[in-house]
């Protein structure tokens, strides 16, 4: 053992250790560096690759924090700590790789049961993997150690949702808004469900999102939505001109204002909307539907015609669009 820390020490004195970065490398950042300079002073501390791990982590440089943070866990394989970063290192960015993380959680838990992070960071790992039933014993570990959080409360309704039992998530999201009256999840939650029975206090529950967040295009959308459903159309359509701006990416309150527009009868606003949904979403068979409708209306037969076309090799189910190929074909057939 001895022998192996000589040939370690004198491998960092080369500047060949397995995670030497060097302190003057501006190609890092000067917290990197600051911690590499402490790192290179010594070497076989773990806490300081640790550190270094999340540094780079907060820099969304997961690799090299994947590296640091095993590196650590040579040094000490037995840190709760080092084993749960670990695990969400392996979960961050594009090539998440859950089987490891997975583990690494699990040994985080095994040393330190009462890690509430970790018990946090698996549940939702099984909930992503659709995992219901470890997902929901781990958030009930989870509450059982810090019962005032509202974050277990709220991902065993998401669960008891994803699971059909309507009643139950509600309690929860309701639950959660008991230790986080302002948990704009929970809120859009309960918001939606209301919605979807057309109860009006789905009303409140967008308002109070938007206070939470002024720029929410969600809350305001479906407030919008479930006006527009209500036919109160010039308070849906001052909504989703608001959408537009703020989210200029957004297609479906384009869509709900050419057929807001179309509704009273200005055709031409209407498809200009819809063109801009089309840009926006090329295989939006709907819109192209709704778009030919405007262009018959507008006595634009071609226009409906390719219109229609597009629609229905999109989605043969257009059955609007089946309904307007018929009305243009015998159109173009009488003399």
């Amino acid at each position: 053992m001895l022998l192996s820390l000589l040939v370690f020490t004198q491998s960092c004195d080369k500047k060949t250790a397995p995670r030497y970065i060097s302190e003057t490398d501006t190609s890092y950042s000067i917290d990197i560096r600051n911690v590499s300079k402490k790192i290179n002073a010594n070497p076989l501390n773990p806490e300081l690759y640790y550190k270094r791990s999340n540094a780079f982590f907060f820099e969304d440089n997961f690799k090299q924090a994947t590296l640091d943070i095993e590196y650590a866990l040579q040094l000490d394989s037995v840190s709760p700590l080092y084993n749960f970063c670990r695990g969400k290192y392996l979960m961050a960015g594009d090539t998440a790789n859950a089987k490891e993380a997975e583990k690494s959680f699990l040994k985080a838990i095994k040393t330190d049961p009462k890690f509430f992070d970790a018990h946090l960071d698996l549940a939702k790992l099984y909930l992503a993997k659709q995992t219901y039933d470890k997902s929901q014993e781990e958030y009930i570990l989870a509450n059982k150690l810090d019962p005032s959080n509202p974050t277990p409360y709220f991902y065993l309704g998401i669960i008891a949702k994803e699971m059909g039992d309507t009643s139950k998530a509600m309690l929860l999201f309701e639950q959660t808004l008991v230790y986080d009256s302002k948990h704009y999840n929970a809120i859009m939650q309960l918001g939606n469900f209301y919605a979807e029975t057309h109860n009006r206090k789905a009303l409140l529950f967008f308002d109070r999102a938007m206070e939470i967040n002024e720029y929410s295009d969600e809350a305001m959308y479906a407030k919008g939505l479930f006006l527009q459903k209500d036919q109160q159309y010039k308070d849906a359509a001052a909504l989703y001109a608001t959408v537009a701006k703020v989210n200029p990416s957004h297609i479906f309150c384009r869509y709900n204002l050419g057929f807001i527009e179309g509704l009273f009868g200005n055709y031409q606003k209407a498809i200009t909307h819809l063109d801009e949904t089309i840009n926006l979403s090329p295989e939006y068979a709907d819109a192209y539907t709704l778009r030919g409708l405007m262009k018959e209306k507008l006595k634009n037969s071609t226009g409906a015609y390719n219109d229609y076309k597009n629609a229905l090799l999109l989605d043969e189910n257009q059955t609007k669009a089946k309904e307007g190929l018929k009305r243009i074909n015998i159109t173009i057939s009488m003399p």
